[in-house]
């Protein structure tokens, strides 16, 4: 399998406006997830694992492609609603496409689940996959882990999968921090942007005359504390 770890872009002012102009209060490691969405080309049909015509993120995929949903919620208007644990009712090399966003931390066998993934994706078709890393622990009914990224590029190779691609979903070390410790108090939104501010500061200081990545051994250690992962697998 090959195996690519994408070093993440440095903050920026013009990167901070855009990931909180389009939809408000979102956190910084939802706010990365969908900067990265924005980046994607989709075939279609999309099979959404996970997600339903209520997803928050529904109106951030492409309206022309045709797309299913896969969820134990009925809240969330899935396609086929399941029973957890439940095998998917599709067909074997189905979709070009699946999507598994915020879930699989929820799924208590959750490489059962990666392998259904791969058993309904076309041959040559993406799984995109984000799950948090350094983020505290919220029940959707429950929480089950957090995964290093050698731990998802072995276990997505042991799926099959014959490409993998981890992009870290970080701004930085103090928005890492707040993320964790959370913003209690009066002034919460200020106090969540002037971590970003602090984060922009430390990396024009720190990473001068970089390529514009936390890269290095510096880049590696903020990498090592990031919210999430964005993983992108080639069946």
């Amino acid at each position: 399998m090959i195996y690519t770890y994408v070093p993440p872009l440095l903050p920026t002012f013009v990167r901070w406006r855009k990931l909180y102009s389009r939809k408000k209060n979102l956190s910084c490691l939802r706010a990365l997830e969908y900067e990265r969405l924005d980046k994607l080309h989709f075939q279609g049909p999309i099979l959404d694992v996970g997600g339903g015509g209520k997803s928050l993120y529904r109106d951030l995929l492409p309206a022309d492609i045709a797309y299913e949903s896969i969820n134990i919620d009925p809240a969330i208007a899935p396609t086929y609603l399941i029973e957890p644990g439940g095998e998917f009712p599709v067909a074997d090399d189905s979709f070009p496409t699946c999507l598994c966003f915020n879930t699989l931390e929820h799924v208590y066998d959750a490489k059962f689940v990666i392998g259904e993934i791969h058993r309904v994706l076309k041959p040559g078709g993406v799984a995109h996959i984000t799950v948090p890393f350094i983020f505290r622990i919220h029940g959707h009914p429950d929480d089950y882990f957090r995964a290093t990224p050698s731990w998802w590029r072995e276990t997505l190779q042991r799926a099959g999968f014959s490409e993998v691609v981890l992009h870290p979903l970080v701004w930085g070390r103090y928005t890492s921090g707040a993320n964790i410790s959370g913003y209690r108090g009066i002034l919460r939104r200020l106090r969540f942007h002037l971590a970003h501010l602090a984060d922009l500061v430390y990396a024009r200081l720190a990473f001068t005359g970089s390529d514009g990545c936390y890269s290095g051994r510096r880049g590696e250690r903020i990498c090592a504390t990031s919210p999430g992962w964005f993983i992108s697998a080639s069946k």
